[in-house]
Order: structure tokens, then C-alpha cells, then sequence
């Protein structure tokens, strides 16, 4: 009897997770680069920021896409971003659900 408990709660269990992908937007750079010469392209870098809501009403917080940015460049030791693509991912759980912004592109560093 256990065995067949098992995987129907399995089944169950993943099918109360669903997740779902929402392109939001992209730019050329995060910072103006007029002015401003590339001195080396540092390569592609990823940054995220996320909050949780209870039973999808109730927030705690907005992902901060600033904060998704500073990541990304602060891991490769860069000055700004260009070619930046952004999206958010949503995971839906039973009683909550957690919304994660995700920023790629590539880390460059400018002439001093």
C-alpha cells in the first residue's frame, strides 16, 4: 500500500509547482557611454534579485532590478553593463508564490 502512496504524492507535489517565464525588456547600456571608452569587455555576467508573495496577494517587496545590475557587475569586477536583457521568473507553490528578476549581459570596464 506504501508504494503506491508514494508516487501518486510525487505527482501531486509536482504539480502543485509551476513556474513561468516574462521577458520584460533590454537596452543597450545600464550607464550613458558617451564619453566614455571600453577599455575591456569582461564577458557575460548574471545578476538576480527576488521577494515571495503569500497565496499571491500579499508582497513582501518588488525584485529591485539596481540591485540585479550591482551584482552582475560587482562579480566581474566591472564599471557598467552592455547588451542588458532582463526577465522575471515566477515560481508558484501552493500557498506562495517567489518572483525572481534576472539581468544578463556583458561586463565591461571603462578607461580611467
Amino acid at each position: 500500500m506504501k508504494r503506491k502512496i508514494l508516487p501518486i504524492l510525487a505527482v501531486i507535489a509536482l504539480g502543485a509547482f509551476a513556474a513561468c517565464v516574462t521577458p520584460m525588456g533590454m537596452t543597450a547600456s545600464t550607464t550613458p557611454l558617451e564619453g566614455k571608452k571600453i577599455e575591456q569587455n569582461l564577458g557575460k555576467a548574471e545578476g538576480s534579485d527576488s521577494t515571495w508573495s503569500l497565496f499571491g496577494l500579499w508582497s513582501m517587496g518588488r525584485p529591485d532590478i539596481d540591485e540585479a545590475i550591482r551584482e552582475a557587475v560587482t562579480d566581474k569586477g566591472g564599471d557598467a553593463m552592455i547588451n542588458v536583457r532582463w526577465y522575471d521568473k515566477t515560481y508558484y507553490l501552493v500557498l506562495f508564490s517567489v518572483t525572481r528578476l534576472i539581468v544578463t549581459g556583458e561586463v565591461v570596464k571603462f578607461e580611467a
